[in-house]
């Protein structure tokens, strides 16, 4: 009887995560929010930038609520699932659990509860969420394309309403990208590209703008200390520098090469706009903030 009910649940398991597998892979996108209801800040504890490396690392592409959308998206809100995480710890113990919801705002997928008895909020939340992501990897997510094929897009709407009024359609020609991100492309703020272009046709340059020369110090790529990441690493990657640090080891900023040998363009994961950065000639970093200006050390 107990070998019996033992088969019985787990072929019930076992087409339930198939369900789920073949319900979520006609979505192409996962929207993260840069702050859950229960956060004071955006991204405390680093949450939301876990959650996202968790998900790309399961195989999505992600992408966070209040970055610039692909165009099928914009167009289209129903192709991405929204990332919703469930925090019900108490006194003693963390307990988490992640959502996902169409733009319906109907639930699609719920895991288990992620625990963990860690004193320090970081830790818990960092293992309760790696807990309950073990049901989405178990999802072996691969994109087939059905959610574009079924749902028929605002842009198909207003193209049939134009054409049923006699209107002209006149296509929308979008401007040149100048910076491309993993996942995701904008433009970076304008701000920055006439910094770069004043530094460019400046004719008595700075020591700072010309090549560095410095022994080991004339790459970007190295070992830097940044607060609240500790020992961070920047290496080169396919078309730019991956910026990876933190506890959990993940990519927390991609950056980007300009004309000038000194000067990137830093784009942070849980932050839409692009920042300045600038190597300067004892090899560490400085990056434009609202509060002007960070400087990260470099350790070799």
């Amino acid at each position: 009887m107990d070998k019996t009910r033992s088969i019985s649940l787990f072929l019930i398991f076992s087409f339930s995560i198939l369900f789920a597998q073949e319900n979520i892979n006609s979505y192409k996108y996962i929207l993260v929010p840069t702050q859950f209801e229960f956060q004071r800040s955006a991204d405390q504890y680093q949450l939301n930038s876990l959650t996202k490396f968790l998900f790309e690392r399961a195989g999505f592409t992600v992408l966070f609520t209040d970055e610039n959308f692909p165009s099928d998206l914009a167009s289209n809100s129903c192709l991405g699932l929204k990332a919703k995480i469930n925090n019900e710890s108490g006194m003693f113990s963390t307990k988490m659990n992640v959502e996902l919801l169409n733009c319906y705002n109907q639930t699609i997928f719920s895991t288990k509860d992620g625990r963990s008895k860690e004193k320090d909020y970081k830790a818990a939340y960092h293992e309760a969420l790696r807990m309950a992501f073990e049901d989405i990897e178990d999802l072996k997510y691969a994109y087939d394309g059905s959610a574009a094929a079924n749902v028929k897009t605002t842009t198909e709407n207003k193209a049939e309403k134009e054409e049923l009024a006699g209107m002209e359609i006149i296509p929308v020609v979008e401007g040149k990208e100048a910076l491309e991100v993993p996942e995701a492309k904008e433009i970076p703020p304008m701000a920055i590209l006439k910094k770069i272009d004043e530094r460019e046709s400046n004719k008595e340059k700075s020591e700072t703008e010309e090549s560095l020369v410095i022994p080991g110090k004339n790459s970007i790529e190295g070992k830097y200390l940044v607060d609240k990441w500790g020992e961070c690493v920047i290496s080169q990657k396919d078309g730019y520098f991956s910026f990876v640090g933190g506890d959990e080891k993940f990519e927390f900023a991609a950056i980007y090469k300009t004309s000038m040998p000194n000067l990137f363009i830093i784009k942070w994961t849980a932050f839409k706009q692009p920042r300045l950065l600038e190597l300067d000639l004892q090899g560490n970093l400085k990056v434009e903030d609202e509060n002007g200006e960070k400087i990260y050390k470099r350790l070799q």
